[in-house]
């Protein structure tokens, strides 16, 4: 079933004309492609490049070239400020047809939306939620309070056989992401009286500080002996910290500490082939671009996304299923 149906404008023949004038985008609308085949400039702007990133950036542009566009891509290095110049240029000066657009802060992106909007450029957002949702052309994320959900269930299946001490790592809470898995992990917890959340850590999704923190945690709770880490991108700090205190050890070995991430990159991937994480909740990202080239394709014919909102939920991945599921997680690619 194709994903988006569509409301067309309907003209006859000897109106063409004018219904192309009608269904098409204005004449401030970039280089004026409306045809919906193509041919255009697509301008991409995210948040930061780690190997998520990579991962994304890499299906837009299988799918846009698939498809006949061009792309340019700008990266925002984590500033709010930086990535509304980066999109200012894009729109005014690049003069791009459309926009996919991964929002270093949620809320402070409405400015660009706005003027995405007055411009008649489809602003379509991925991977993270934005504030200004009824003024976007589409946006596709995965589900992160679903994602904490399936997270916390990990650490309630492992808590049958013995009490876990949880410290909890948060990302960035100017991200719906970071916040969603907080509260879908924090909400599924409760009641649990073999489950404490001893620590928590924010992190601002900075690897230094999920170093520090977690560091920190283990020192001030040597009980500790379960983490939850929001996104694989921080693995690397969590598993650090755990090899300098002398706490990184195999699944099945008494001083094993059970962890939990979320993403299903490399990070995960091969840490999950190593024994030394116990699950990951593998977000559908390898998805995220062709929705999102399909939806602009759709916006430019002057067509109507629908829906216009996609959340997509995450898959587990643990050592119990890894052969069988890894095929399905963008990360594990051999």
């Amino acid at each position: 079933m194709r994903r988006y149906p569509v409301a067309r404008c309907v003209a006859v023949a000897a109106m063409a004309t004018l219904a192309l004038a009608a269904c098409g985008p204005t004449s401030e609308s970039g280089s004026g492609v409306g045809s919906g085949k193509g041919h255009g400039t697509i301008g991409v702007s995210f948040d930061l490049l780690n190997a998520v990133r990579t991962s994304e950036k890499s299906a837009i542009e299988r799918a846009a070239a698939s498809a006949g566009y061009k792309v340019v891509f700008d990266v925002a290095d984590q500033d709010a400020q930086k990535q509304a110049s980066q999109i200012q240029d894009l729109i005014q000066t690049r003069r791009v047809d459309a926009l996919i657009v991964i929002a270093q802060d949620g809320k402070q992106i409405a400015s660009s939306i706005s003027l995405a909007k007055a411009r008649h450029v489809p602003f379509v957002t991925i991977d993270r939620a934005v504030a200004d949702e009824q003024d976007v052309s589409f946006q596709i994320t995965g589900d992160p309070h679903a994602d904490g959900e399936l997270a916390a269930d990990e650490f309630i299946a492992a808590a049958r056989t013995k009490p876990l001490k949880v410290l909890e790592l948060v990302g960035a809470l100017t991200d719906q992401n970071a916040i969603g898995r907080r509260d879908g992990f924090g909400n599924t917890l409760k009641g649990h009286a073999d489950l404490t959340v001893v620590s928590q850590v924010p992190t601002d999704w900075d690897p230094s500080q999920a170093l520090d923190g977690t560091s920190n945690a283990l020192q001030k709770n040597p009980g500790i002996n379960a983490i939850f880490v929001p996104s694989d991108f921080l693995l690397p700090s969590v598993q650090s910290a755990l090899s300098t205190a002398k706490r990184l050890a195999p699944v099945g070995d008494t001083k094993h500490v059970f962890l939990v991430t979320i993403d299903g990159d490399q990070n995960g991937c091969k840490a999950i082939r190593g024994k030394t994480l116990d699950a990951d909740i593998a977000t559908r990202v390898d998805q995220f671009g062709t929705e999102a080239v399909q939806a602009i394709t759709t916006t430019l014919a002057a067509e109507v996304v629908v829906p216009k909102t996609v959340r997509s939920a995450g898959v587990t991945l643990d050592q119990a299923n890894f052969a069988t599921v890894k095929a399905r997680v963008w990360g594990c690619g051999d």
